[in-house]
């Protein structure tokens, strides 16, 4: 069957509207938007998943075993088998030279389908059974003396299929309307860059990934489609990056050997080598005249807050205004009261901005942060609201940014005139995607511990070792540690076997830790109460808090040396590590203990990693392998394109010559602006669309 092409070829670009193509009505138009195919660029981009060869036709006695090939041929019996739990519809096909058996599992319906007597052509997977040549569910269609023979054999595409569209459908469609729409596939880069690595032209890599002469065709095809996709993304980064350093209005903050020391002074410790490298990276970036723009990344327990806390107070001295943007209270909270006892007996004013903020205060509190008595404000996105202002905000400090949209980031960055900018997580980020969706941020590592800092000792329990962990916890707390028992949720439901934090605490109460302080802090507790609770626990009134995640970050008790996490399965593997990284931090020996049945691979997987490992690069490269970035890292909230076909954890080195070239094409043209690079700059324009300066915020 062929479809009519007359209409394609009218087609002005690849924009056209996908009811302009040959074949294509409105049923099957309704059917291809759901599939996300709106235009003739979309149907172009829509790839094959996978592949399979098919034979030309062949007699039955020429079938190979194990390959995909088709015969056609009477049918000269069949026979239902009601059998439970696989009943199936048996035929047998003789076509002169040979029979062939064909097996089709719960397929009552072809009873009255397939009859003998009907000339039919089978297509599938032959394998021999009891020296006999069958097929198991192969595809079928009848024919007859007139219906031309498959003389040609071919890789045949297998696309994304829907209940109303088939895979074959959608090649039949594709391959009806490719003539017409390869020749508006245009070439974005040089041919010397092409030839450097290898690649086919544009156009050629379009047909070749629907229509491939063998496999290695389709590799070839789409290696060179993924290039493109990682160079779209790197030069689209690029441009950011040129925007963000032809800015010229970002506050001028010195800082001389003074003004260092007294900062360092104030600490009442040495910073390690790492912290004082990444601290000489800030002051040179906020002392250039251009927004800085640093991620600043290091394992939990690094010391990133000291780290954001000499910049805040180099603004400070400048006589600008700082904020710290987290997201969640607890976490803004733990800042507060961290810096607030940094900063004790000094001129200093600091604010703590949330939602729980008390309606009575909240109008102080802004008008002193408007006029600028306010000097380092911290909060939640109660800090970006729109009654917000600052005097002169001059740095911003973001923790945890992955947990915060790009457009609530752009809000608070937006308050103040091109303010710097610095980036903090204690999520270590896999290289590959600090080189992917940080590359228009510079990078400050720390990637080391501060002195004294002891490995955390990790074991893994089956739930039914539970006692054992608790007992555990009972001759840690004798010795005058405290501990953290952490679980998946606040209260149970009938929907949810994992245990809760109220139902925890009292049967902790009752039972294994009964003689023992014990107290719970979750997310639904007022700032106060929450404040209270920590207070009492680093004071050592509490010895075991039994808490939801809400303590994954910002908390530090240094004489807590026992983390569980129970149904530990729950969690993932980068959320276990910043868990367990709230312990081990003093000067005693420290443990978690990962309570989980862990039944499934990937549950293994990540029981595995935690058991073998403290390292938290090692640990976010296995979680980026395990879940993939878009789980990882949240990448839609980075403004930038999906890939369609790339897998960054299998593309490490093509993404590390995209960015190399990329680096190259804009240093000989930085905006573009060359009649060779038209096209180019009109797709990164309709890829990143308005979000180009989005990715200059993070």
């Amino acid at each position: 069957m062929q479809i009519e092409n007359r209409k394609s070829e009218s087609i002005a670009s690849l924009d056209a509207p996908i009811d302009l193509l040959a074949g294509i009505g409105p049923t099957r138009t309704k059917q291809l938007q759901n599939l996300g195919i709106n235009t003739a660029g979309d149907l172009l981009d829509y790839f094959p998943r996978d592949y399979v060869f098919e034979s030309s036709e062949l007699k039955i006695n020429e079938l190979r075993p194990g390959d995909i090939q088709t015969v056609r041929g009477e049918v000269v019996a069949v026979n239902y088998i009601a059998s439970y739990p696989r009943p199936r519809f048996e035929a047998t096909l003789d076509d002169g030279s040979a029979k062939l058996a064909m097996t089709f599992f719960n397929a009552a319906w072809l009873r009255g389908k397939i009859n003998p007597g009907m000339m039919i052509r089978v297509t599938g997977k032959m394998e021999f059974w009891r020296n006999f040549p069958q097929m198991v569910n192969p595809r079928w269609e009848t024919v007859d003396s007139a219906t031309p023979k498959k003389e040609l054999s071919r890789y045949k595409p297998i696309y994304p299929a829907s209940t109303k569209l088939s895979s074959d459908q959608i090649d039949l469609i594709i391959r009806s309307n490719i003539d017409a729409l390869l020749p508006h596939v245009g070439e974005w880069f040089s041919p010397t860059l092409i030839e450097k690595r290898v690649l086919l032209g544009r156009r050629e890599a379009y047909r070749m990934i629907h229509q491939p002469e063998n496999e290695h065709a389709a590799i070839r095809a789409r290696r060179r489609i993924i290039y493109d996709e990682l160079m779209l993304m790197q030069i689209g980064l690029g441009l950011s990056r040129n925007l963000r350093h032809g800015r010229i209005s970002a506050p001028l903050i010195r800082v001389d050997k003074l003004l260092d020391e007294r900062i360092r002074k104030r600490f009442g410790f040495d910073m390690t080598r790492a912290q004082l490298a990444a601290a000489w990276d800030v002051v040179r970036d906020i002392s250039s005249g251009q927004p800085m723009n640093r991620l600043l990344q290091g394992d939990v327990g690094s010391g990133k807050t000291a780290v954001a806390l000499y910049a805040m107070l180099c603004a400070v001295a400048n006589k600008l205004q700082a904020a710290i943007l987290a997201p969640t209270e607890v976490l803004a909270e733990q800042h507060y009261l961290t810096l607030s006892n940094l900063l004790k007996d000094s001129s200093v004013t600091i604010e703590l901005f949330t939602s729980r903020t008390k309606k009575a205060s909240r109008g102080a509190l802004a008008r002193a942060l408007s006029d600028g008595r306010v000097h380092l404000a911290i909060g939640t996105q109660a800090l970006i609201q729109d009654d917000i202002e600052f005097a002169n905000l001059g740095l911003v400090v973001v923790d945890e940014q992955h947990k915060l949209g790009v457009k609530q980031r752009g809000v608070l960055k937006s308050k103040g005139l091109a303010p710097h900018y610095l980036v903090m997580t204690a999520t270590p980020i896999p290289r590959t995607l600090a080189l992917s969706y940080f590359a228009d941020f510079d990078l400050s590592v720390l990637d080391e511990l501060p002195p004294g800092r002891l490995p955390i000792e990790t074991r893994h329990l089956r739930s039914s070792q539970i006692k054992q962990a608790m007992e555990f916890v009972r001759a840690q707390v004798q010795t005058g540690r405290q501990a953290y028992v952490v679980v998946p949720q606040i209260e149970q439901n009938d929907f949810e076997d994992a245990a809760s934090a109220k139902q925890e605490l009292e049967r902790l109460s009752k039972a294994d830790l009964s003689d023992l302080r014990l107290a719970m802090l979750h997310g639904q507790m007022s700032t106060d109460e929450k404040q209270a609770t920590m207070t009492k626990f680093r004071a050592h009134e509490i010895d075991v808090l039994v808490a939801t995640t809400v303590i994954e970050v910002g908390i530090d008790v240094p004489n807590a040396t026992v983390m569980v996490i129970e149904n530990a399965d729950r969690f993932g593997l980068s959320q276990l590590h910043q868990l367990r990284g709230r312990v081990g931090r003093g000067k005693h020996d420290s443990f978690c203990l990962l309570i989980a049945d862990a039944d499934g691979e990937t549950a293994r997987a990540r029981m595995e990693a935690m058991v073998q490992t403290n390292d938290g690069f090692e640990i976010a490269e296995m979680d980026l392998k395990l879940r993939g970035p878009g789980e990882f890292f949240g990448t839609r909230q980075h403004g930038l394109p999906e890939f369609k076909l790339a897998e960054l954890t299998g593309e490490m080195a093509m993404l590390e010559q995209a960015r190399e070239d990329a680096l190259e094409l804009l240093r000989d043209d930085p905006k573009l602006a060359s009649e060779e690079h038209r096209a180019l700059r009109a797709t990164i324009a309709r890829q990143f669309k308005d979000t180009l300066e989005l990715a200059a915020i993070g």
